[in-house]
């Protein structure tokens, strides 16, 4: 009994004489955000969110990770697969193809706010790290410019109407 005290008593260090000394160790634990996310926006996948953390095939067959069980997807579809450029879709020989943004592709770039689309399912491309941007902010021009050239017409028709009576 004594050796097994002994022991638990090696494991355990010498607390310091003074607590501001004694070494801190923390777990810090951050969420960790997908660099994409699929989010359904119509079809059987509405309201369903898959993130997208490596490569990533949707189709029909079990072995997928995004798997959907609708008669438009084939059963190895596309490939998605994020980066630093963007989120990369490949064809994978699918019978009905896909559209970015309603055009039929083989192999394109999505970007955050980009729609993906095969039949009827559509799903929204979001990069939860993105910052959203407003749209510019366009300067007005200043309508003196305006004013001056309608007067001048104004003036010149003036001018005309008296010289050719």
């Amino acid at each position: 009994m004594n050796s097994i005290r002994q022991a638990d008593e090696a494991l355990v260090p010498d607390a310091p004489a003074n607590p501001r000394e004694a070494p801190v160790v923390a777990t810090v634990v951050r969420p960790a955000l997908p660099p994409y996310v699929l989010r359904g926006v119509g079809g059987v996948a509405f309201g369903r969110t898959f993130p997208l953390v490596g490569p990533t095939v949707l189709g029909r067959a079990p072995d997928c990770g995004i798997h959907l069980d609708h008669p438009a997807v084939s059963r190895h579809h596309m490939r998605l697969t994020p980066t630093a450029e963007g989120l990369l879709v490949e064809d994978l020989g699918s019978t009905n193809g896909w559209l970015l943004n309603e055009t039929r592709q083989q192999r394109a770039w999505a970007r955050h706010g980009d729609e993906i689309g095969i039949d009827v399912l559509r799903f929204r491309v979001v990069a939860p790290g993105a910052r959203a941007t407003a749209a510019p902010v366009r300067k007005s021009r200043p309508l003196w410019p305006l004013w001056w050239c309608m007067g001048a017409v104004v003036v010149l028709a003036a001018i005309a109407l008296l010289v050719l009576r």
